[in-house]
């Protein structure tokens, strides 16, 4: 019986925090995203299967969700709570990776049913031990060598 294949959505929108967070999970051994996404109306289409997202064959549904709370047209809490209410979507396990420490931030992300909130750390060496403490909350199994 094979593994399920791990299919990791990034939605966040400062391309360094993409290449950072890539090569974090790189040294942490553990599944790259395999999908960025840099807007918040793009990451609720997507999930929705709606418009250019239609065929799942070409875009299949993320097993996974790390979300940044502040992106462009709606935000990463409002992203949390459209999940938690669509059915097709309602257990995606979501972890909020964010800027921001502000407690009521954290706050409705709990109230959402996050999986997990950590603030954005300021070091590489810090972004690989998160990178293992995500992989570790989500049951990841390491990545596979390429072929």
């Amino acid at each position: 019986m094979s593994i399920p294949a791990v299919r990791i959505l990034l939605a966040e929108d400062d391309p360094n925090d993409v290449v950072f967070l890539g090569k974090a999970f790189h040294k942490a051994g553990v599944p790259k995203p395999f999908r960025v996404m840099a807007d918040g109306q793009d990451v609720i289409s997507y999930l929705a299967g709606a418009g250019e997202y239609a065929d799942r064959e070409v875009n299949p549904l993320p097993t996974h969700l790390l979300l940044d709370l502040k992106l462009p047209r709606r935000s990463g809490l409002d992203i949390l709570s459209w999940i938690r209410k669509d059915s097709r979507v309602s257990i995606l396990p979501v972890i909020v990776l964010t800027s921001s420490s502000q407690a009521q931030d954290r706050a409705k992300a709990e109230g959402f049913g996050v999986n997990g909130y950590f603030v954005k750390p300021v070091t590489q060496a810090e972004l690989v031990d998160l990178a293992r403490t995500i992989a570790t909350l989500w049951n990841l199994p390491p990545a596979q060598a390429p072929a």
